[in-house]
């Protein structure tokens, strides 16, 4: 298997995992049972499928020591990145822990 196929598992795994993140919040804006909500759940249910089998692909390319964290991680600063970009205010304190964690994952990567 190759280096780039292997770490698509990770990306994707972070991309999908961020996305049903962001269709959760966004279904937060409709009331229970309303048509786009019942959207907006099915796409969260079905990004975190993809995201799970991405997982169990990455995990089978790499360590769990590394790919967890990454992961993790990677997704925290998607959802974060979503939450700036749609009002939601930083602290000094959330701002230095994202820094942080990306700093981390390169400490794990290398």
């Amino acid at each position: 298997m190759t280096l780039d196929i292997r770490i698509a598992y990770i990306v994707a795994g972070v991309l999908f995992s961020s996305s049903a993140q962001v269709f959760l919040k966004l279904a937060t804006r409709y009331q229970d049972a309303h048509v786009q909500w019942y959207g907006l759940i099915f796409s969260s249910a079905m990004s975190y499928l993809v995201s799970f089998v991405m997982y169990y692909f990455a995990l089978k390319a790499f360590p769990i020591s590394k790919v967890s964290p990454v992961m993790t991680v990677g997704v925290v600063v998607l959802v974060v990145l979503f939450g700036v970009l749609t009002g939601e205010m930083l602290s000094v304190r959330q701002t230095l822990g994202i820094i942080f964690g990306v700093f981390s994952i390169l400490l794990i990567l290398i």
